[in-house]
Parts: C-alpha cells; sequence; structure tokens
C-alpha cells in the first residue's frame, strides 16, 4: 500500500531548470564536494552554502570561478606561466643563483639548461591555454548560433554569427596543430 505524503513548500526546490543553485549544485556534485566542504573550502557559513544550493540568495561570481574546474585549471596554467617567467627573470638577473644541490652558486650552463626547460614548459602552457580558449570561444559560437534556431529566435542566423563559427573553428584548428606539434616532440624524446 502506497501513501502519498505532501512535500512541505520549503522542501521542495524551488530553483528554476538552470539556476544558479543547479549550476552550483552540479560542480559540487562534478567536484565530488559535499556542501559543508565547499563551504570550507570557499570559507563561508556552512548555512550560506545550504541556501545557495537550495536557491535562496545569488552566490558571487567568485564561487563559481572557485569551483569551476576548466577555469581554476586555466588560471594555475596561467600562475605557473608567470612564475616561471619570474623565474627566468631572476636567473638571468643573477637573483637566483644556486640550482640543484649544495650551497654555492649554479654554473652558467645549468643556468641555461633550466631556463631552457622553463621556456618549453610554458611553450606548453600556453599552447594548452590558446587550445582551451579556443574550444571554449567555439562553443560560445555555436551557442549563440544555436539560439537564432531555437524557438525564441527568428529562425535565420546573420551573417556575423556564421562568420563567428567560422573564426573561432580556425582557431581551434590552430591551436590544437601547436599541441599536436608539442606532443609529438614529447613523444619524439626532443623535448
Amino acid at each position: 500500500m502506497s501513501v502519498e505524503r505532501k512535500v512541505p513548500p520549503q522542501a521542495r526546490n524551488s530553483s528554476p531548470p538552470d539556476s544558479d543553485a543547479d549550476r552550483l549544485r552540479a560542480l559540487l556534485q562534478r567536484g565530488g564536494l559535499s556542501q559543508r566542504a565547499a563551504a570550507r573550502l570557499l570559507n563561508v557559513e556552512e548555512r550560506t552554502m545550504r541556501q545557495w544550493c537550495a536557491g535562496q540568495g545569488k552566490p558571487p561570481a567568485s564561487v563559481f570561478r572557485a569551483l569551476s574546474p576548466r577555469l581554476t585549471h586555466t588560471e594555475n596554467l596561467r600562475r605557473m606561466i608567470e612564475s616561471n617567467e619570474e623565474s627566468i627573470e631572476a636567473m638571468q638577473d643573477g637573483r637566483i643563483t644556486g640550482l640543484g644541490y649544495g650551497p654555492g652558486a649554479s654554473d652558467p650552463q645549468s643556468v641555461a639548461v633550466e631556463i631552457a626547460r622553463l621556456r618549453k614548459q610554458n611553450e606548453e602552457h600556453r599552447a594548452m591555454v590558446r587550445w582551451e580558449e579556443a574550444f571554449q570561444r567555439k562553443q560560445d559560437a555555436f551557442f549563440s548560433l544555436n539560439r537564432q534556431w531555437l524557438p525564441h529566435g527568428n529562425g535565420l542566423p546573420t551573417e556575423e554569427s556564421i562568420s563567428e563559427v567560422d573564426a573561432a573553428e580556425e582557431e581551434l584548428r590552430a591551436a590544437k596543430a601547436e599541441v599536436d606539434r608539442i606532443t609529438s616532440e614529447i613523444r619524439a624524446g626532443k623535448r
């Protein structure tokens, strides 16, 4: 025998589909985070996190940035590039003198080898950032074009939106070719 119970209004998810609450819950699930863990990670009250996940209140954009794996990955790559550039500059200026083990200055050859390694690493990181950004641009261009065909659109894509899809596709191809070249060099042991 089945008994139906009325769900109290406060227990229902009152947020519209694809709301900030839905996005937030999806990011937590994707990251394997509980609401409590996410609250600790973001340094917010657990109650605030529960409210955001229930559709009560609007989380700031920084919350989505902090929880988005794609954004944090790209930001981390940019930070590594910046850190490597600072290290290269410091080695060239003589502010970093000890490489490897033991006290004392490094020989010029090991400094040159380390600078070359950091430059190659930055080339790899920049290629990945470019590829990710090109992919995002293509996806945005596609969604923009798609919205023109949806029921709320007029059914006719604009020349501008078609051109943007073409330009984004070309940029994605060029970025992928760069990543493929670097990957081939790594496989061939040239890096």
